[in-house]
């Protein structure tokens, strides 16, 4: 009989496809985050009592559906970005769906491997929920996609993030979504009741609003206090064929002429590449060809997406200077009024297939394959960009930087006030990605209690308050600009970004701690 129960059945694949498909719907429909509480239950009904190994294949299953839709965008990227035909790149989003798909497939193998679906009561139920946090936060993900990123339009459930960033609420959602699992099994009759797991539910959902409401007051307070800026967000819109074409002066034209509609904002952005020539690391203005790439204002201050480069060989000879002897970087540049380099910060986390392409030097054919694939040089420290007559220290994100929680945090333990991100979405073409991450961008702000300022070259440029709250915002593929005040708060550091991501750490030494003990006393029963 028990053989049966771990056997795959055509009712588990169903179960598992639901889970599978209705991920995805959570991050990309307004308020759909709701189903996150909730659309994981099939898949842990599917894996309850299955071997460890068929959960695996089940987890496998769910998570390259949930990927493979949540990211279609990602077959057009590959193509444009990476000029790869499109059926390879329908093989490399399908390979990117199945890796990522491994998280749900690590998570399922180790909670069948413990017997905790099998299991009742809290305790189960809290060590489910920590496996789930723990593997959510160490799976090394190519496109970050936690559970946690649907629930950016609930302001007083993500206010916690300030306490123990992002994966206490993944925490959250898998321990809620385990106990409305056992109270359906109850109502079938199946299972005792679930009274301790759900007067914990209800606790710590209660907790967690209460202090949502109450923070986003004190927080609204500290913004109306604060000293404030005015910043000018530039959307030139160039779609990719212009961007990948050689015409640098039309770019810039179009970025310089945008700027003069301001009225005179402290800090004028461009977005991520908006100047297509190359600057060398030891220029210290921003020329090209004899020309100020900015325009001269009165008091403004530049920072503005661009290209630079360093040689790295002593004396080079021009006739014999090969391409790997020069380091290219993808750069965030400060300036003043007047085209002076303040500052410049080289993009560390670079994207795969559009900047650099792994494995090239053992499978030369790739490159052949990936012509538009890029060979840049990751940046090698995270620099903030100051400006110390207005009292701005700014965390420059380029491109996805924004998404991963490390570095903002980072940046703003090293003391930044201000995060901006410049980034390139027209690679994901007309797609939901530009929505995502957006909407992925959002608990920077409230990990770190800082505004975030996002300028995109074809959109959703915007501006974050430090609650979560998108005060304003572009459209998508639109030629516009953005004017917003934004409130530089340089209050006490969160805890969060004192403390960095100890919950899911301490999630992961709670499953570990009760693997062992489990472990050790089962060798103590067999010794007796």
């Amino acid at each position: 009989m028990l053989i049966k129960l771990m056997k795959i059945t055509k009712h588990d694949l169903l179960l598992s496809v639901i889970s599978g498909v209705l991920f995805p719907v959570a991050f990309v429909i307004p308020y759909a985050g709701i189903l996150s509480w909730v659309l994981l239950i099939p898949f842990f009904l599917a894996i309850e009592n299955k071997s460890p190994w068929n959960a695996f294949r089940l987890g496998v299953l769910t998570g390259t559906i949930a990927n493979a839709i949540g990211m279609y965008w990602l077959v057009g990227t590959l193509s444009r970005f990476g000029g790869f035909p499109y059926i390879v790149s329908f093989i490399f989003q399908l390979a990117i769906s199945i890796y990522s798909g491994l998280l749900f497939a690590i998570f399922a193998y180790i909670a069948t491997k413990l017997g905790l679906f099998k299991r009742q009561g809290l305790l189960s139920a809290l060590l489910i929920a920590s496996v789930w946090t723990s593997v959510e936060y160490l799976f090394p993900f190519l496109f970050p996609y936690g559970i946690t990123n649907s629930q950016s339009d609930y302001l007083p459930l993500i206010q916690i993030f300030d306490l123990f960033g992002m994966y206490s609420l993944s925490f959250l959602i898998i321990f809620v979504s385990v106990t409305l699992m056992r109270v359906l099994q109850r109502l079938s009759g199946h299972s005792p009741a679930p009274t301790l797991e759900i007067i914990a539910s209800l606790a710590l959902l209660l907790i967690v609003i209460i202090y949502g409401y109450w923070r986003i007051d004190v927080e609204t307070k500290r913004i109306t206090e604060a000293p404030k800026i005015k910043v000018g967000i530039v959307q030139a819109n160039f779609d990719m064929t212009e961007k990948m074409q050689k015409n640098e002066k039309t770019l810039t034209e179009r970025h310089r002429v945008m700027s003069h509609v301001f009225n005179s904002p402290d800090l004028i952005i461009w977005p991520e590449t908006a100047i297509q020539a190359w600057f060398p690391v030891s220029q210290d203005f921003l020329i090209n060809d004899g020309e100020l790439v900015i325009p001269e204002t009165k008091e403004s201050y530049f920072l503005v997406g661009g290209l630079s480069y360093r040689i790295n060989v002593d004396e080079p000879d021009p006739a014999t200077l090969l391409d790997e002897n020069i380091d290219k970087f993808n750069t965030a540049f400060l300036t003043d009024s007047k085209g002076r380099i303040l500052g410049r910060y080289n993009k560390i986390k670079l994207l795969l297939f559009g900047e650099y392409l792994p494995f090239t030097s053992y499978i030369p054919i790739l490159k052949s394959m990936s012509p538009a694939s890029g060979d840049f040089t990751p940046g090698s420290e995270l620099e903030i960009l100051e400006i110390p007559e207005k009292d701005i220290k700014i965390a420059p994100l380029i491109c996805y930087e924004d998404i991963i929680p490390s570095f903002s945090r980072k940046f703003v333990h090293k003391g930044a006030n201000l995060l901006v991100n410049i980034t390139n979405d027209a690679w994901f073409g007309k797609s939901f990605e530009p929505y995502q991450h957006l909407s992925f961008s959002i608990p920077r702000t409230v990990e770190t209690r800082r505004f975030l300022a996002r300028a995109t070259n074809t959109g959703i440029s915007a501006v974050i308050d430090s609650v979560g709250r998108v005060k304003a915002k572009t459209g998508v593929f639109e030629q516009t600009t953005l004017e917003e005040e934004i409130a530089i708060i340089d209050v006490e550091k969160t805890l969060y970004t004192k403390i960095g991501d100890i919950f899911p750490l301490g999630c992961l030494a709670f499953w570990v701690g009760f693997a062992l003990v489990t472990k050790l006393r089962g060798k103590k029963e067999l010794s007796r």
